[in-house]
């Protein structure tokens, strides 16, 4: 292991930068042949002080909007209150009140008082994020089951800065049995289905690289090789297994292009992965990339779990990893770890929503802006990286989804 330094990348930008992608994501040139541009700084690279470039903000949103019996104009949010005297920053939740016996649906209102500019906020019911609004107010109706909730919003300015209010807690009473069946009401439309790439592991046309997975694009050749349609380690029965060895400080990228996108914003990677073993690992990068608009965004995330001990994401115009602060240990071999990560593309930022390993959620609320390039593409990647000693390693990747 190499000493304060832990480098891993992602190899699609740069070099896509440079001569726009046409309608891909940017891991080829223009020639259709593989970059040596990386897409993440590389924490597998001994060469202190090098970057590299992974794909990197956030998560799935829900809006709940109300019911039937909600009036024809809802009714006014209680005032904010005004700007604290000494001149901070805080989110409030106006209404419902701390305590208060409430219906469903409950109507919540939410905003941030002080002098910051606020890009987006979010209201938490009970740990799970059920509201957003790309501004510094929320006034919203929410259907929430009978019994006692939690409720917390959480803001976010433009460099990054998250702002949360003080917990709420609220009694969501049962309806009453009505004195007579209720009017028929006509059957609404079915909702249409949410868009989503599922299985992704099982598709052909992954592409792969080592030299570009380096620091600065310019990494060891490293064995690697990816086997799709494994029956065992398997949960669906067909897992994709990936292989790298041999070169310390190696590294291999492997990334799924799927096509043009432009309407994703709210974004879920979803999967399972095994280890045969991480005595020769260093970390694990688990990416989503999105161009559109003349923009790159860049939702890179790694466990790096042999450095820091924590999960990192990827500050693009800074071109370095950022720690969240959440923790992300070694993960345990010959077992199935389940792994969910929310980004939001939101005001020219990636958003860092949370991730969630083995069902421990943390809220990470980190955002970065994106970086310019042409084109229009979504992509998903997988990058295993090794340690200064070398050595081999196999990760299995099973139901691999991405929705948005």
């Amino acid at each position: 292991m190499r000493q304060g330094v832990s480098t891993l990348s992602l190899c699609l930008i740069l070099i896509a930068a440079i001569v726009g992608c046409g309608g891909s994501s940017g891991y080829k040139n223009s020639a259709g042949t593989l970059t040596s541009t990386n897409l993440a700084t590389g924490s597998s690279s001994p060469a202190p002080g090098t970057t590299t470039t992974p794909g990197a903000s956030s998560g799935s949103t829900g809006g709940s909007s109300a019911g039937s019996t909600t009036p024809t104009n809802p009714p006014a949010p209680p005032p904010v209150p005004a700007t604290p005297s000494d001149g901070s920053t805080q989110v409030v939740i106006s209404s419902p009140v701390e305590g208060a016996s409430v219906g469903s649906p409950a109507q919540v209102s939410a905003g941030v008082v002080g002098p910051t500019a606020i890009s987006s906020i979010q209201l938490y019911v009970d740990n799970a994020m059920s509201f957003q609004a790309d501004s510094s107010q929320i006034n919203t109706a929410l259907q929430l089951p009978a019994g006692t909730h939690t409720m917390v919003a959480q803001a976010w300015d433009q460099n990054g800065n998250v702002y949360k209010s003080a917990p709420v807690h609220v009694m969501v009473q049962g309806s009453a049995a009505p004195s007579a069946p209720p009017a028929p009401v006509p059957a609404a439309p079915a909702p249409a289905p949410a868009a989503n790439a599922a299985q992704i592991q099982t598709q052909p046309g992954w592409d792969n690289c080592d030299v570009c997975a380096g620091a600065a694009g310019n990494g060891p050749n490293t064995a690697h090789a990816m086997v799709e349609g494994v029956s065992s380690p398997s949960l669906s029965g067909a897992a994709a297994r990936f292989d790298i060895g041999g070169t310390p400080w190696g590294a291999a990228l492997f990334w799924r292009e799927l096509g043009s996108h432009d309407e994703a914003q709210n974004l879920k990677y979803d999967l399972d992965f095994y280890l045969d073993s991480v005595s020769s690992g260093q970390a694990l990068e688990f990416d989503v990339n999105q161009t559109t608009g003349g923009s790159k965004y860049i939702f890179g995330t790694e466990c790096d779990f042999r450095g820091s001990g924590t999960w990192r994401v990827w500050n693009a115009p800074g071109a370095t990893w950022v720690s969240t602060g959440v923790g992300c240990a070694a993960p345990s071999a010959g077992a199935w770890h389940h792994l969910t990560w929310e980004f939001q593309r939101s005001g020219g930022q990636t958003h860092f929503v949370a991730v969630t390993l083995d069902g421990n959620r943390h809220d990470v609320g980190m955002n970065f802006g994106a970086i310019g390039q042409g084109g229009s593409g979504l992509d998903v990647a997988f990058q295993a990286d090794l340690t200064g000693s070398g050595g081999n390693q196999s990760v299995w990747l099973d139901n691999v989804s991405l929705s948005w």
